[in-house]
Parts: C-alpha cells; sequence; structure tokens
C-alpha cells in the first residue's frame, strides 16, 4: 500500500506534467500566433527574413533558458 506522502507526491507530479502540457501547447499557440501576425502586417516578399529571425529569437530564448537551467544546479 502506497503511504499518504507517496500519494501526495503522485498527485502533485502529475499536477505538474498537466500544467507543462498546457503550458507547451500554449507556446506552440503564441508561436504560430505571432507568426500569422508577421504574415499580416508584414510585405509578402519580406516575410520569410521576419520568419527567419523570429524563428532564431525563439530558438535563441529557448537555448538559453535550457542552459541557464541545466547549469543551475
Amino acid at each position: 500500500m502506497v503511504n499518504r506522502e507517496k500519494l501526495e507526491d503522485y498527485f502533485y507530479f502529475g499536477i505538474f506534467l498537466i500544467a507543462m502540457l498546457f503550458a507547451l501547447i500554449s507556446v506552440f499557440n503564441i508561436y504560430y500566433a505571432i507568426n500569422t501576425l508577421i504574415g499580416t502586417f508584414i510585405e509578402p516578399r519580406y516575410k520569410p527574413i521576419f520568419d527567419a529571425f523570429f524563428a532564431v529569437s525563439v530558438l535563441a530564448i529557448s537555448i538559453y533558458f535550457i542552459k541557464e537551467r541545466l547549469l543551475k544546479k
């Protein structure tokens, strides 16, 4: 039988996983919304340039946060 503290740990870990899933879905939605916004306000011939800059900036921010999290012990 699982004791009460272990059950609470499993419950909070499950809640954490669900919250992370919602956060991941919202990040993808924000990414595509910003991409659509770029397509709306930027002239079509310049859109690939802005898309590239946006993708590189998202990648750089992601790498920064991953690096900070991995180096922080």
